[in-house]
């Protein structure tokens, strides 16, 4: 009896031992990963002279340094950046749910094979790097249709390249998680096709439709490459476009860098606050079963 309590206490001991240190494991994780981001945030409040002499100051010896912030707004013209960030990933990401959407639902509900065969494409296209078709994509985007510089091009090019992962996402949600019983009875009532989708399946993947948000949100509001190939106008620049106002050909303007990617941060960081608790049920109901 007292053997068994005392392998008891061992085991006990030694479980909390490893539970602390699964815990401490993971707050390290935590502090090396927010590092970057809190110098970023540090370095922003100081004068460029003390972030290359001494970036790990956490204050400026001549105090906080705002006046970066306000430079920054100005110089870059953060109100039409904004704006067009705005726009272009707003847009995008409406037209990415919108058709990913209604494709993956005539994907589950129909048998045809041509249905099968561009799934399939859908999902293989995923696995191709975007930079083995940038080039190819500009040349003919720019030399042949002549229609770059223009946010509807940029547009429709990342409804291209978001619709795959999205389809994907929303095929697996609809046929695990939307039963077939609902859209039979709602067809019984006189519904249409469009008001079954509507009015029944859609709001049913409210928990997939915000992680694809989420995930679309946080990857074009940051995405330089494209915007960069597409935009060649100062007056279309996103916002991390925008930010090369401050590099120049022999210096960089480090204190007015860091507080435009505080700015740029900022909002997207607000949005993923407010979504978070869908992103791991979303992508977990949504990969179940394709």
């Amino acid at each position: 009896m007292a053997k068994g309590r005392k392998n008891l206490q061992v085991g006990g001991s030694r479980k909390t031992a490893v539970n602390v240190g699964k815990t401490i494991f993971v707050a390290a994780m935590f502090l090396f990963y927010m590092f970057p981001f809190v110098m970023v945030i540090l370095n922003s409040f100081k004068r460029k002279i003390n972030i290359v002499k001494n970036p790990l100051m956490l204050i400026d010896d001549k105090g906080l340094q705002f006046i970066n912030y306000v430079k920054a707004f100005t110089e870059m013209d953060f109100g039409t950046a904004f704006f067009n960030s705005i726009l272009v990933t707003g847009v995008s990401v409406v037209l990415i749910i919108l058709c990913s959407s209604m494709t993956a639902y005539l994907f589950v509900r129909t048998d045809w094979m041509i249905c099968k065969v561009f799934f399939a494409l859908m999902v293989a296209y995923m696995v191709v790097p975007f930079q083995v078709i940038m080039i190819p994509l500009v040349s003919i985007y720019g030399n042949i249709f002549g229609i770059l510089n223009s946010r509807a091009t940029l547009i429709f090019m990342n409804l291209g390249f978001g619709t795959g992962m999205a389809i994907f996402m929303c095929h697996g949600f609809i046929k695990t998680n939307v039963p077939l019983a609902l859209e039979e009875a709602a067809k019984i009532d006189g519904c249409s096709r469009f008001q079954i989708f509507f009015k029944i399946v859609f709001p049913l993947m409210k928990p997939i439709i915000s992680t694809i948000t989420i995930l679309n949100v946080l990857g074009l509001w940051n995405d330089y490459l494209l915007p960069n190939l597409v935009l060649g106008k100062k007056a279309l620049y996103t916002l991390p476009l925008a930010i090369r106002t401050f590099y120049g050909t022999f210096s960089n303007d480090l204190g007015k860098i860091m507080a435009a990617l505080v700015m740029i941060v900022a909002p997207i960081i607000l949005v993923y606050i407010f979504l978070q608790k869908y992103i791991i049920g979303g992508v977990v109901a949504g990969a179940v079963k394709s």
